[in-house]
């Protein structure tokens, strides 16, 4: 993982684990279709689903950077410092 990775996934990190961070994400998911993905895919509008699929996608990018791992595989020491 380059600096660079290291460096925008501690900032995401950051950011959402804050107070008002936590709030910002609990809205994006409210209106991301976090929580109810079934809801994604409208059977009788296509364009719908792409757009309701963009917006998830917007949600599950946060997430992967917040659910990254920033430690060695084989040793499990910490590669990043706080930023």
């Amino acid at each position: 993982m380059t600096e660079e990775q290291i460096a925008r996934s501690m900032a995401y990190k950051n950011t959402f684990n804050s107070e008002h961070g936590k709030k910002v994400l609990d809205d994006l998911v409210l209106h991301c279709f976090g929580r109810n993905e079934s809801i994604l895919f409208d059977i009788h509008n296509e364009r719908q689903t792409c757009y309701n699929l963009g917006k998830n996608s917007v949600l599950r990018r946060i997430y992967m950077e917040i659910d990254r791992n920033l430690t060695e595989p084989d040793t499990g020491k910490a590669i990043h410092k706080e930023v």
